[in-house]
């Protein structure tokens, strides 16, 4: 069943809200919703910062070895990090790990 009927969808849809959602929308004003295009609008205001942003192999650059740590504890560090790629370029990989020691002089 597909429901087109904007005003019928900004009714239906606070009652899939749990949580910070249901909360955030139980203290609205009632007449502060006008239909589902300014719906969608506050949620999008109130909640793209809880968004995450998807890790790329760039982010790995910000990994380096920590004054003071061993270079095994860096290791382990940066293939967790690693982890959490979604699509990992091994090249840059392995350039962010190479620059990430602390004793790698150019």
């Amino acid at each position: 069943m597909v429901i087109q009927d904007s005003d019928l969808i900004s009714k239906i849809l606070p009652t899939t809200f749990q949580g910070f959602a249901r909360s955030w929308y139980n203290n609205l004003e009632p007449s502060f919703i006008k239909g589902f295009g300014n719906l969608y609008v506050k949620l999008v205001a109130c909640f793209s910062t809880s968004i995450l942003a998807k890790k790329s192999s760039m982010n790995l650059f910000g990994v380096t070895q920590q004054e003071g740590k061993s270079t095994r504890v860096y290791l382990k560090r940066f293939n967790e990090e690693m982890l959490k790629m979604e699509e990992l370029l091994e090249l840059v990989a392995l350039k962010a790990l190479i620059r990430g020691v602390r004793d790698y002089a150019l």
